[in-house]
């Protein structure tokens, strides 16, 4: 690490040096005379000058420069290239590569000299040495009231600042030095700063850090001993301690971890501390180092505390633990909203503070251990409507600690859905009605007409046999509506009766082939059957409307011209091992929409286009009724109802 001092009034060009000089101790002044200040305070190894506002001619200032500070080296900012009074130059409108060249060989040519001044240390002949006194002892008194102040810092509880300033106080009452620093390590733990101090200069508590892998700090972390001045061999560590103006550092120990640096600078009274001073301060500096690190334990646990309880104010949900005393142990301020209830007045009380069955739920999560999927549950309290969960906090054995019960409000969602179904049912009402007044409207138009002229034109054959037709065909539409919508809602009195199927099929093509309005819809029927009877035990009217909507169906999505449905019947051996009948109604000519024909056995949905498309729903209602099944399926090249019916048993 080495100490730079920026001689510069422009800010931006303060910056970008800085940010280039991150890994030093940056001091920085605006003029030079300020500059001049710092350089008879402070061992400075470098001085950048320049920028804009600064005067041009820079060789006074160097001269000063090297008359305060011989070995500084000095890097002018746009000073003349041939100019051989600074050690460096960079022009106005330097580049970050060139920046960075010349701060590379700025550190090169302070690694050398440093080399060659401790060669030159090391060929010196050695000084005679100092013999150390005898330790004195300590005067009883003043001892007893310098741990008494000592005890104090521990009094203060988790107040980090206040600890620090009064174990300074007491080390200065102590030992009485000029100046002393508590260096603590950043957030990041890579350097550490003066945290607190006594006597020293403003610049050197704002600028100088020491690096925690390298010189001092590396130093105190691996011996783990105090360092005095006179005792090092290391220039750099000794350019360190030098810096804060210190000739003792005593490192605070907790764990084998370097949690603090304290500096001490020389004792106002003599030129050195006494072995028994240094062993007290390093022994009262490791009960510091302990509380330093409780402390900032206690702190991180506050605010993972605080960040927790902010995450779970501002969640969407609701949540509510309760610890193993069964009391309510948080209560955050969605779950106020919800259940309308004030934390002050539930935190640390019994589960029955809470609305039926949420405290059941948790205590039988915290009883068992086991956690509750998400599930709706309604509230006698307003009717809230809820989406609940709970789960359990163990412990390391595997025992739960507590239970948390995390919920949200549906009861707004569940009134829109219901408003949202009566509307809908609205809406399919009025589409039904408006349904059933087209399909009634044309067969009774034609009644009326005929019933008005039946007066006037009664002894006409003609008319009289025009008439029967019409409104015969007329009347039937109206009654094959009335049974479609009977089938939808009610399915009737049942009469099980055992027949033969091929005779209910014989019925339904006899019956559509009297139609008197087939030529205007012509339909072919095909029947396949088998030789032997097929006997199955059912409602011979139900089945035969069933199939009669299925094949009605067929030829209304079949060309007017070329409607054709096959009916098929066959006996078939099921999964179960049993056999049972199936009765195939297909078509080659219908065509359905595949979107249509996902939703056929839906009659809320087929029931707004038209009561004939309504057939396949009542069908599926009329088949399952007799104890079948029908289904839908589309090939290639044909559409095709199944109805499975069981045999009947003898």
């Amino acid at each position: 690490m080495n100490t730079v001092l920026i001689v510069t009034s422009d800010d931006a060009l303060r910056a970008r040096l800085m940010s280039a000089l991150r890994d030093h101790s940056v001091f920085a002044a605006p003029n030079d005379a300020e500059a001049l200040k710092t350089l008879r305070l402070i061992e400075i190894d470098v001085v950048l000058r320049g920028g804009a506002g600064m005067p041009r001619d820079i060789e006074p200032f160097v001269a000063r420069v090297r008359a305060i500070a011989p070995s500084a080296l000095t890097v002018a900012i746009g000073a003349a290239e041939e100019s051989e009074t600074t050690d460096f130059t960079l022009p106005v409108t330097f580049t970050q590569r060139e920046l960075d060249g010349v701060l590379r060989r700025v550190i090169d040519k302070l690694r050398l000299t440093r080399e060659i001044t401790a060669l030159r240390s090391s060929l010196a002949p050695e000084a005679p040495g100092v013999a150390a006194g005898a330790d004195e002892p300590w005067e009883g008194a003043a001892f007893a009231r310098v741990l008494k102040e000592f005890t104090r810092a521990f009094a203060a509880g988790f107040d980090l600042p206040r600890a620090l300033e009064m174990f300074l106080d007491a080390i200065g009452d102590l030992v009485r030095p000029t100046r002393m620093a508590l260096l603590l390590p950043d957030a990041d733990a890579q350097e550490y700063r003066v945290a607190t101090h006594r006597g020293l200069a403003r610049p050197i508590v704002e600028s100088v850090r020491l690096h925690a892998g390298q010189g001092l700090a590396r130093w105190l972390a691996a011996q783990g001993r105090p360092a005095r001045l006179l005792d090092l061999t290391d220039p750099e560590i000794t350019r360190e301690l030098k810096l804060l103006q210190s000739v003792l550092a005593v490192p605070l120990l907790a764990h084998g971890e370097l949690v603090a640096i304290l500096t001490v600078g020389q004792p106002v009274v003599g030129s050195m501390y006494r072995r028994g001073e240094t062993e007290t301060l390093f022994d009262l500096a490791s009960h510091l180092a302990t509380a330093i690190r409780d402390i900032a334990l206690h702190n991180q646990l506050e605010r993972e505390q605080q960040f927790s309880e902010r995450i779970l104010a501002h969640m969407s949900s609701g949540v509510i633990t309760i610890g193993r005393d069964q009391r309510i142990g948080t209560i955050n301020r969605r779950a106020e909203e919800i259940l309308q209830l004030s934390a002050g007045e539930v935190l640390k009380q019994d589960l029955r503070a809470l609305p039926s069955p949420l405290g059941d739920m948790l205590f039988d999560t915290l009883k068992t251990g086991r956690a509750a999927a998400r599930h709706e549950i309604q509230l006698a309290l307003r009717g809230l409507w809820l989406e609940v969960s709970t789960y359990p906090v163990r412990g390391e054995d595997g025992a739960p600690l507590g239970a948390v019960l995390v919920f949200e409000d549906l009861t707004a969602q569940k009134e829109l859905l219901t408003q949202k179904r009566q509307v809908e049912q609205t809406q399919l009402l009025t589409r039904v009605v408006a349904r059933i007044a087209d399909e009634i409207k044309n067969p009774l138009v034609s009644i009326n007409t005929f019933i008005e002229l039946i007066g006037e034109r009664y002894d006409d054959p003609d008319f009289r046999r025009h008439f029967s037709s019409v409104v015969r065909r007329d009347v039937r539409r109206l009654v094959e509506v009335f049974d479609k919508l009977a089938g939808l809602v009610t399915e009737g009195e049942l009469n099980f009766t055992t027949v033969d199927v091929h005779t209910v099929v014989d019925d339904v093509v006899t019956a559509i082939e009297l139609v008197d309005d087939v030529p205007a819809r012509p339909l072919q029927l095909d029947v396949t059957r088998e030789t032997t009877p097929q006997v199955v035990k059912i409602d011979p009217a139900q089945l035969r409307k069933a199939l009669s909507y299925l094949i009605w169906y067929l030829a209304h999505n079949s060309p007017p011209d070329q409607a054709r449905v096959s009916v098929s019947v066959a006996r078939h051996a099921e999964r179960e091992g049993g056999e049972g009948v199936r009765i195939l109604v297909g078509s080659r000519t219908a065509s359905v929409p595949a979107e249509k024909l996902h939703r056929v056995f839906d009659p809320v949905q087929m029931v707004q286009e038209s009561l004939i498309d309504v057939g396949p729903a009542v069908s599926q209602r009329l088949v399952e009724a007799v104890g079948g099944q029908l289904a839908v399926r589309q090939g290639r090249h044909e559409l095709h109802f199944l109805v499975t019916l069981p045999l009947a048993t003898s």
